[in-house]
């Protein structure tokens, strides 16, 4: 691979977003130590300037990364993405000008259809970074009608930026398979393809060391809108306190405070048994380290097969034992033997029963901690995530040399 090559990378979500950080900037650090230098295009739901936006262009520059942004149009449904995804393609056009990209990195669909009309006058080409089914993602989201027309006008466009893509990255296996049966191929050969799932920092997230006998205390980070379903992470914290009467619940989250104390009123969870935070992503190892176990659930749906709830790696790394539902990416797979938590069958109080009978065995394993451990060693390495994306770009760069 060319030492000076020039990559861009395409992202729509916010330079601030915990998920940035996570699954943006820690993978283009250390690629960036490989001798490549990017350029990182971000959408902006927010104005950033004076000394915040000079701050933060000097920090990402000593980590080898040029930073613009443009500020996203999102709000007005499909208009503000048309827009956006103009506005992108000329700010791409530009930088292009300066630098002279040899290979475009998009994460997720508008960054792809934005990459697939530059290479159409370019010729650059693009790794798409599929991040979900985005498409059916606004379906499931109640943002589009599955049976209207321009949901049928963004699934022309997905199939058209799949066909055009140099090389296809899916979060999880199940997503892929299910790729290949898209009606975009025609037939056709799949372009290059592989799975790298949302990848943890191994060094930040690692278990504490010994603890005392649970009490317990059961864990959530992330987001808590109606699809990561905050009435059955309550409802099943409700349900552990009458199994384990000492029992806590932290939630690490930046969502609204006022619906979630109405939920856990709604449970007859007192509020002195829940803590419920925003943390800076630095600070989150910490706390995950306290949890005796945590959940991650999330509606399923057709567009959940293809994706790979961040949290599951982090929990697992720091030694905490999962507790997820079916349906969401590979989760089914990678929790299915029990050694590392469990997958509900469903939300019923049987099936919650049944996770509090696990989590109980799993308590009483010494080498609990080890195994989530080594799961996520297995699965989530950051390094090894790395090395993916470093093959992928050397293919893509070595064909367009």
């Amino acid at each position: 691979m060319a030492a000076a090559a020039e990559v861009l990378y395409l992202s729509y979500n916010g330079i601030g977003e915990p998920l940035v950080e996570s699954q943006v900037l820690a993978y283009l650090r250390r690629l960036a130590a490989t001798g490549l230098r990017f350029t990182l295009l971000t959408f902006e739901r927010r104005a950033i300037a004076g000394e915040r936006e000079a701050a933060l262009r000097a920090a990402l520059a000593a980590d080898g990364i040029r930073w613009h942004w443009l500020r996203s149009r999102a709000g007005w449904g499909p208009l503000s993405s048309l827009l956006d995804v103009r506005r992108g393609l000329a700010a791409v056009r530009a930088l292009h000008a300066r630098h002279g990209f040899r290979l475009v990195h998009a994460r997720s669909f508008l960054p792809a259809l934005i990459a697939q009309r530059f290479k159409r006058r370019s010729g650059v080409p693009y790794l798409n970074d599929l991040r979900g089914f985005w498409v059916d993602e606004k379906v499931y989201r109640g943002r589009l009608r599955g049976d209207g027309a321009v949901y049928r006008i963004a699934k022309r466009l997905e199939a058209q930026v799949l066909r055009d893509s140099d090389y296809i990255v899916s979060l999880s296996e199940r997503g892929a398979r299910e790729l290949g049966s898209f009606s975009a191929w025609r037939g056709g050969p799949l372009p290059p393809l592989a799975t790298i799932p949302t990848c943890v920092d191994l060094d930040r997230f690692r278990p504490a060391g010994a603890k005392a006998p649970p009490q317990p205390l059961f864990g959530y980070v992330g987001s808590l809108s109606e699809e990561y379903l905050p009435e059955e992470v309550i409802a099943w914290f409700a349900a552990a306190r009458r199994r384990f009467p000492d029992s806590r619940l932290e939630l690490v989250t930046r969502s609204a405070e006022t619906p979630l104390r109405a939920t856990l009123a709604r449970h007859d969870v007192p509020e002195d048994r829940v803590r419920l935070h925003a943390l800076p992503p630095a600070q989150v190892p910490a706390r995950i380290q306290h949890f005796d176990a945590a959940l991650s659930f999330i509606r399923p749906h057709f567009a959940k097969l293809a994706s790979c709830p961040t949290k599951v790696g982090e929990y697992l790394a720091c030694g905490v034992p999962v507790i997820g539902n079916r349906g969401i990416g590979d989760l089914d797979a990678l929790l299915g033997d029990g050694g590392a938590g469990c997958v509900l069958a469903d939300f019923a109080p049987e099936a919650r029963a049944q996770s509090f009978d696990h989590l109980q065995r799993l308590w009483q394993d010494p080498a609990l901690a080890a195994r989530c451990r080594a799961l996520a060693e297995r699965h989530f390495s950051l390094a090894e995530g790395c090395a993916r994306y470093a093959s992928a770009y050397a293919r893509l760069l070595g064909a367009a040399a």
